[in-house]
């Protein structure tokens, strides 16, 4: 019978740790006190998530430019090129968030007050107190450049409160310019928006996570809205560009029907009692020529209808399961994971600790052996030499 003996290496590793757990307690004690510290600091946030299914991003058209299904023999695919995996990308660009920060908003509080998302993100978002000491710490090399620099600096760092309309503004070369008080609460707002893509299933989740839960619901219908807006004036300015095209083509054919018929009706009048082979050809090759000329017309008469019909028609970009709902319960900070990362950073810090102490290097104080007056410095040796050091 085969005996399988296991060799258990790990215990005198398990025992030394053991004979310190009052270190790991006290380490774990700090931790759960810095965990209460930090969940106590952060403000409360509140999440709205806004579950839609993305439509048909995809279109068949058959000769007659009519909307068709998929399969039709002769049709034509017209793909849209925002898809909605782009949809992040298209959120988080200033020419989408600016225009979306100055939508207003109400706070859940009892007078109801009432002001602009830029407002909000300017004045009444609350930040835990270290970031008030990072923030100070980056802004003193600004200050104390400030005389040197000129004003730029000190008015940067100057508070707004109101938001600037004409902040977005375009050049002629087609390049767009904004403030940087608008680069931050652009930055803000792109921070508390994000969007989940499932490809499987075609849903889009649109999330918005604000310290008022009424805010934060207002701002994630309107997002969805402004997103809808959006891809609708893409799909609109497509079939505007598409519809001017043909009606471009549509007047040349016009045209080029109406000389083919004149042609055709000045030879008929020239010509009409004469019978040789020569002339009924001529007369052949122009009736021709104007039936081709009209079938062209008729062809892009049908178009430009098509078209107008589909602008009319606008097609629907995300099919809302889930709408905005006022969150009841707050979203972070959560007290149980802050006290299980901190728990987990101190006990593998002290773990860590020991492992060292025993296997590795221990801290000692040598004294260095010269004529120079005494000096002690602070060196690392291996703990397999300690003994024979204090030997």
């Amino acid at each position: 019978m085969l005996r399988i003996k296991i060799r258990k290496k790990l215990s005198p590793w398990w025992a030394y740790v053991w004979g310190n757990r009052r270190l790991l307690c006290r380490l774990a004690g700090v931790g759960v006190v810095v965990a209460i510290i930090i969940t106590l600091s952060m403000p409360d946030e509140y999440e709205t998530t806004v579950f839609t299914v993305a439509e048909a991003r995809t279109i068949s058209v058959d000769a007659a430019g009519s909307v068709t299904s998929r399969n039709a023999a002769g049709s034509e695919r017209i793909r849209d090129a925002i898809l909605p995996s782009h949809y992040a990308r298209v959120i988080a660009t200033p020419q989408f968030l600016l225009p979306l920060s100055h939508m207003t908003v109400r706070l859940d509080d009892e007078a109801g007050t009432t002001l602009t998302l830029y407002e909000y993100l300017s004045t009444r978002i609350s930040h835990p107190w270290w970031s008030y000491i990072i923030r100070d710490i980056f802004r003193l090399p600004a200050l104390l450049l400030s005389p040197f620099r000129g004003n730029d600096d000190a008015s940067l760092l100057q508070s707004h409160t109101t938001a600037d309309t004409d902040s977005l503004t375009a050049s002629p070369e087609g390049v767009t310019r904004i403030t940087r008080r608008d680069a931050a609460v652009a930055s803000a707002l792109r921070r508390r928006i994000s969007v989940e893509i499932n490809r499987d299933k075609q849903s889009v989740a649109l999330s918005v996570r604000m310290q008022d839960p009424l805010v934060s619901a207002l701002v994630a219908d309107s997002l969805q809205a402004a997103i809808q807006a959006y891809v609708t004036d893409y799909r609109t300015d497509k079939e505007l560009n598409l519809l001017r095209q043909n009606e471009a083509l549509l007047e040349q054919s016009r045209q080029r029907y109406y000389q083919a018929q004149e042609e055709y009706a000045q030879y008929m009048d020239a010509n009409r009692d004469l019978a040789p082979l020569a002339a009924r050809i001529d007369r052949a090759n122009l009736r021709i020529r104007m039936q081709q000329a009209f079938t062209e017309y008729t062809r892009f008469t049908t178009l430009v209808q098509a078209n107008r019909m589909r602008m009319a028609n606008k097609r629907p970009v995300l099919k809302v399961v889930d709408p905005a709902r006022v969150p009841m319960h707050r979203a972070s900070p959560s007290l149980l994971l802050n006290v299980a990362v901190c728990l987990l950073l101190a006990l593998g810090g002290g773990i860590g600790w020991l492992y060292l102490k025993r296997n590795h290097f221990v801290i000692r104080w040598r004294r260095r052996r010269s004529s120079r007056p005494r000096r002690y410095r602070f060196v690392l040796i291996p703990s397999h030499r300690k003994a024979a050091a204090d030997a």
